[in-house]
């Protein structure tokens, strides 16, 4: 008798620590580590899928680095590969659910999400050389 119950304790144990490590992580827990830390400024996050082509990331790059103001107001360029199970869990904690896709983030939250690189472009170079 004490065998069972000893056994059914068990595997209630390990059932209620697989549904509570389920969850992944929140909405707010992602936010706080995508957000500039720094106020009046923006962090470009790409989450994809697959092999993210070298032109996009040079495109990137280029415009990143295309004016000192760009470059000074842009404090963070991160990569999150969908192969892996923890940035999977990053993108749907903050909803994205199509690849490729940019958010940009300042210190209030996603200010612009969008899976065409033009319209990152066209929305930092309007909020950053028109605030100059």
């Amino acid at each position: 008798m004490k065998l069972k119950y000893l056994a059914l304790l068990t595997l209630v144990m390990i059932i209620g620590s697989l549904v509570s490590g389920c969850g992944g992580p929140t909405k707010e827990e992602v936010m706080k580590e995508l957000k500039p830390s720094e106020t009046e400024k923006y962090a470009i996050h790409l989450f994809y899928k697959n092999d993210l082509p070298d032109s996009e990331t040079t495109e990137l790059n280029l415009f990143h680095n295309s004016n000192p103001e760009i470059t000074k107001e842009i404090i963070k360029v991160q990569f999150w590969d969908q192969e892996q199970e923890s940035n999977m869990d990053w993108a749907a904690a903050i909803g994205v659910k199509e690849f490729p896709m940019y958010v940009i983030v300042d210190i209030n939250g996603i200010a612009l999400e969008t899976p065409f690189l033009s319209q990152v472009k066209e929305y930092l170079g309007k909020s950053l050389l028109n605030n100059s």
